[in-house]
């Protein structure tokens, strides 16, 4: 028979349960109205969005970069900013185009704090992995420093992994730490977004990254630099390899015809 303290224990045990819950609820509402124009939904769909954010959302789709996947309008196999950058990744997948409705959805989760948008980017996240016959055993969101977290009060990155792995039925890992402090990357560009990151992440968990495929997640896809860093880090534990899988893709602000840089290996 448990005693008062045990049976208190408990009591406080379900009661944290029930309360965390109704949390959840709260942040993310059943889908009744769109996650972007907060039209009614007349009609159950796939994505919490109504009619028109749908048909007007930026799906990337076509002939695409096959590292960065962004759409490329000629036939060349990489886009010019993977011409000219190296990445240790294999490739990233994603979604949508990072512009117009997209963009819209991501400030809404990172900058609103309506964070129940991360549902309905996992769900869009995870089709695409799906569709992209990428493969990978753990994923792991990109991190934040401690005052980075406590100044926004959740990481983006980690409710996406967690929503994306959930439907992928993959398990969620926190296999990197951010080390150091760095500027927000949205106020550089180019080679100065990569010395900002450079060595600003580690591994954790080594024996559970050791041998495998890691699928790492993140909110946007803009130079590579973060996903560079990172996997740097997971290669380093001794990772198999390392897929990037992010909500949106950044199309490069110089829209100079690919097949003109060489390559980087």
């Amino acid at each position: 028979m448990k005693d008062g303290r045990s049976a208190a224990r408990d009591g406080a045990e379900k009661f944290l349960v029930c309360a965390a819950q109704k949390l959840k609820d709260a942040l993310y509402p059943e889908g009744i109205t769109c996650d972007l124009c907060g039209a009614e939904l007349v009609a159950d769909t796939r994505y919490t969005l109504c009619a028109d954010c749908l048909a007007h959302m930026p799906f990337a789709g076509g002939h695409r970069c096959l590292v960065c996947g962004v759409p490329i309008s000629d036939e060349a196999d990489y886009c010019l900013r993977c011409q000219a950058t190296e990445s240790v990744f294999l490739r990233n997948v994603s979604p949508l185009i990072y512009e117009g409705r997209a963009k819209e959805l991501v400030y809404a989760l990172k900058f609103g704090k309506k964070k129940y948008i991360a549902r309905l980017l996992g769900a869009m996240m995870s089709d695409a992995y799906i569709g992209s016959g990428a493969e990978a055993e753990i994923a792991v969101p990109v991190p934040m420093s401690a005052s980075e977290l406590k100044k926004r009060g959740f990481n983006q990155s980690a409710l996406l992994a967690d929503e994306a792995g959930g439907r992928l039925h993959m398990p969620v890992l926190p296999a990197l730490v951010k080390v150091r402090e760095t500027m927000p990357q949205k106020e550089l560009s180019g080679k100065a977004r990569a010395e900002n990151v450079k060595g600003c992440f580690a591994a954790a968990y080594g024996d559970y990254v050791k041998g495998r495929k890691i699928l790492l997640v993140d909110d946007v896809f803009t130079t590579g630099a973060t996903a560079n860093e990172c996997a740097r880090a997971l290669l380093k534990a001794k990772a198999r390899s390392v897929t990037v899988l992010t909500a949106a893709v950044a199309v490069p602000q110089n829209r100079v015809e690919p097949g003109s840089v060489g390559r980087a290996d």
